[in-house]
């Protein structure tokens, strides 16, 4: 009696070990990579701004009426998901007076971008808000001299920014699918 007992015991203990260990490895909810879309990027020379859009339409429009070059995909994002899901919401701002366009991930530099002039445009995506579910970094450059900010998933790209055209390196906005 006493050896049922004893492999009862060990019994449960394995099983309540293997329970603990399921719930600490629990598979975290992640956007799924085939909802993403392409965070398109144009630039304007003459405005010396950076854009960012999940809308084809709207890049075209900024391309043909408003003087932006398209650049491609920049990444790829998520269109209105909820935030359950490991993303964050991505927020756009406009300044008309130093024509720059802003994006951030959180509602405080919304605010205080908006008291500095910037019009709060909406969500431009949801990002990953951390690399956890595999994404990679999104960096967050500005130019003081010609008041731009400017996101990339390139390092290389950030590297060059910053030795050689006077940005400085604001950190990582989120995490995004690479192109």
């Amino acid at each position: 009696m006493k050896t049922s007992s004893f492999s009862f015991f060990v019994l449960a203990a394995v099983t309540q070990a293997m329970a603990v260990a399921s719930d600490s490895n629990r598979t975290l909810a992640c956007a799924s990579p085939w909802t993403a879309v392409p965070l398109l990027r144009g630039y304007s020379g003459n405005w010396r701004d950076h854009f960012y859009t999940t809308s084809l339409d709207e890049m075209n429009n900024a391309v043909k009426n408003i003087g932006f070059t398209a650049e491609g995909t920049a990444a790829y994002v998520f269109p209105g998901t909820t935030g359950s899901d490991g993303t964050i919401p991505f927020y756009r701002l406009f300044n008309g007076a130093h024509t720059d366009h802003f994006y951030t991930t959180t509602a405080g530099e919304v605010s205080s971008a908006s008291r500095l002039g910037y019009d709060y445009e909406g969500i431009a995506g949801y990002i990953y808000q951390n690399a956890n579910c595999g994404g990679v970094p999104l960096y967050r450059l500005y130019s003081g001299s010609s008041v731009d900010h400017f996101y990339t998933t390139s390092a290389s790209e950030r590297d060059n920014a910053i030795r050689n055209l006077g940005y400085t390196d604001e950190g990582i906005s989120g995490y995004v699918l690479p192109v």
